[in-house]
């Protein structure tokens, strides 16, 4: 349970930095059931928002 929740943090993760979809749509694509639960999941494992956690990433990207 926990290493299919870790998996599926690190493509949120991924899809954080690397797409513009919405946090809601993000957390379904990677099969979480409702949004609470993805930001909870999220937050206790990352600590930080998803929200936080994609303005940070994507301050350091640079783009050439």
């Amino acid at each position: 349970s926990e290493y299919i929740i870790d998996l599926r943090l690190g493509y949120a993760a991924r899809m954080l930095v690397d797409t513009a979809k919405s946090i809601s749509e993000i957390g379904f694509d990677c099969g979480f059931n409702n949004l609470s639960n993805f930001n909870r999941i999220f937050k206790k494992k990352k600590d930080c928002s998803p929200k936080e956690f994609r303005e940070y990433y994507r301050k350091k990207k640079i783009i050439f």
